[in-house]
């Protein structure tokens, strides 16, 4: 009975950046009760899929990536696919420069993760614009940019938190 509850603790283990992803999705879903909080929201859901795809790759694969952006879609009311391939080319450029990111600081990261926030968020901005057929405000995106920025070493801190304590134990384990 021991190696089954060790196996299926592995297991469930091995889930852990997908959950913990989809708990940063419906916590940024989360009504705040602020103005505008649903248009300049950070981007929880790519800070997060960015994280896992540099650190444990093996357990953020593509097909979760898009599994979790197609979720945030259809929870946001936004157009389907969009979240979907944004958070499928933050994935691929997390493992792509992996070894990069492995080796360096949290600030190198941090500065990759700026590059891809400062990359993607106005690309979906200009997305949307061109889906509204008029330039949507500039305002909101710089808002949601500058959030993101400010909270992605929150993110980080608990992302590394939750694999040193739940991941790396499973391989001791």
């Amino acid at each position: 009975m021991s190696a089954l509850l060790r196996q299926a603790s592995r297991r469930i283990r091995a889930l852990l950046p997908i959950l913990s992803s989809l708990a940063l999705v419906l916590f940024g879903l989360l009504p705040l009760g602020l103005p505008h909080f649903d248009v300049v929201g950070p981007a929880f859901a790519l800070m997060a899929v960015f994280y896992w795809s540099i650190f444990r790759s093996d357990l953020m694969t593509m097909v979760g990536a898009f599994a979790i952006g197609l979720l945030l879609d259809l929870l946001s009311g936004g157009p389907l696919g969009l979240n979907a391939l944004v958070l499928l080319l933050a994935h691929e450029l997390g493992v792509s420069q992996r070894r990069v990111f492995l080796g360096s600081s949290f600030l190198v990261n941090w500065a990759a993760f700026a590059l891809v926030v400062g990359v993607v968020l106005p690309l979906c901005w200009a997305l949307m614009s061109m889906l509204h057929w008029q330039v949507l405000p500039v305002a909101p995106l710089l808002a949601q940019l500058a959030l993101s920025l400010a909270l992605y070493p929150a993110v980080y801190w608990l992302l590394s938190r939750l694999e040193r304590r739940w991941l790396r134990a499973s391989v001791t384990a």
